[in-house]
């Protein structure tokens, strides 16, 4: 008995490509393109599917030319013409496209732009309906998975613009079948502790990019519906800059990324206090033009009165004067104490937010390597774990050698 062929990976896959090669030749497809990917070659990489199924397709470079650029995108429908074949290096089975020809909207395609004219004909992008942000919020909402790059990127920009603003996470998962009704209960949640426990002053709605499949959760109708319902204005941040789902159309403002939304959401503290300053180096120029020009006319009225008056109508004159004048000042001096009160209080509002303060006056904060929060207590804490402490100069890297409970 003869022994079998024994193959190698790299001899099995090359066998692969030829008989798929010779057994095919060139093939229509017909399907709706998904993850599309331009790489800095030139090369279009996606997947087509239907209903049931998916394969990986690659267009080349040397084909792509007679392709304009924006004619294909994710959720397009297309006829391709092409070989199948095997990435040997990996063994991938895949279609090289010839002849790409778009057909039309896909299915996740077609679903948004009849959701976007139904909702636009009820009115629910009008601009009429959107609500004024907060000029200062206090306290923000924020609706995005626990564990993505969008609520890192929002925090970040939170700490460096306005650090002192509250930030309450209402965690939701953000792509997949269960997110449209999990990022509707999170906008629930958010709203009703609002109500009861804490006023809101604005809510973030984000998460970083993505393909269609992976946005199509922020094209709910009833997360869109509930989003326009917000008591509370919503700004919507959903995927990077191109990107657009239903939910920006309908919510109060839409940012192109989290982190636009941060910083659209909140001011930049060196411009608050620049306006402070400028602003009572404006009240103290206005209030000195003010005492100048009224004691102007007060050597007017005077000059006048000593030409054309008896000395008893001059002395009238100036008890008049003392006494409107005594009037001018208290109100100038109360109208500067108020402002310069404000001015103060804005002043040292700012600097007393300054995260660092505490640190210089020797006090530190404690976080687990993982996490953004500060520790706050014991809980949860074992012997032997890392720990980092931020000190005013720096940072210092730790493990823990005992927990023990303070019973005072």
């Amino acid at each position: 008995m003869q022994p079998q062929h024994v193959f190698t990976v790299s001899e099995l896959n090359a066998e692969a490509r030829t008989s798929l090669e010779q057994t095919f030749g060139a093939i229509w497809v017909r399907g709706e393109v998904s993850g599309l990917t331009r790489a800095p070659s030139g090369h279009l990489y996606f997947t087509l599917k239907d209903e049931d199924s998916e394969i990986s397709a690659v267009r080349f470079r040397s084909r792509t030319s007679r392709l304009a650029p924006a004619a294909i995108e994710s959720g397009t429908l297309v006829l391709a013409q092409g070989t199948l074949t095997v990435y040997e290096p990996r063994g991938r089975y895949q279609f090289v496209v010839s002849i790409l020809q778009p057909l039309g909207e896909g299915t996740l395609q077609r679903a948004f732009e009849a959701l976007k004219r139904k909702l636009s004909m009820e009115g629910l992008f009008d601009p009429e309906t959107k609500s004024a942000l907060p000029v200062m919020p206090r306290a923000i909402g924020l609706i995005t998975s626990s564990s993505g790059a969008a609520m890192r990127d929002v925090r970040a920009v939170l700490e460096r613009r306005w650090p002192h603003v509250a930030v309450y996470l209402f965690p939701s998962s953000v792509q997949g079948t269960a997110a449209p009704h999990e990022l509707r209960d999170a906008l629930d949640r958010a709203v009703r502790f609002s109500t009861a426990m804490h006023p809101l002053d604005l809510i973030l709605l984000t998460r970083g990019g993505g393909s269609a499949e992976d946005l199509a959760a922020f094209n709910d109708e009833a997360l869109a519906r509930a989003v326009f319902a917000c008591p509370v204005p919503v700004i919507s941040a959903v995927g990077h800059e191109i990107d657009f789902s239903i939910c920006d159309f309908v919510a109060d403002r839409r940012a192109p990324t989290p982190s636009a939304a941060a910083e659209v959401a909140v001011p930049n503290r060196v411009d608050v206090l620049i306006a402070v300053e400028s602003l009572v180096q404006r009240m103290h120029h206005q209030t000195r033009i003010h005492w100048r020009l009224r004691a102007d006319a007060f050597r007017l009225r005077a000059d006048a009165c000593l030409m054309r008056s008896p000395q008893r109508r001059f002395e009238t004159y100036e008890q008049q004067l003392d006494l409107g004048l005594s009037s001018l000042l208290r109100s100038i001096s109360a109208v500067w104490r108020q402002r310069r009160d404000t001015a103060h209080h804005a002043t040292e509002l700012l600097r007393l937010s300054d995260p660092s303060l505490p640190l210089q006056r020797g006090y530190s904060l404690t976080y687990r390597p993982d996490d953004p929060r500060p520790l706050q207590g014991i809980a949860g804490l074992q012997a032997g774990e890392a720990i980092e402490t931020k000190l005013a100069d720096g940072r210092v890297i730790s493990r823990i050698e005992e927990v023990s409970k303070d019973e005072s």
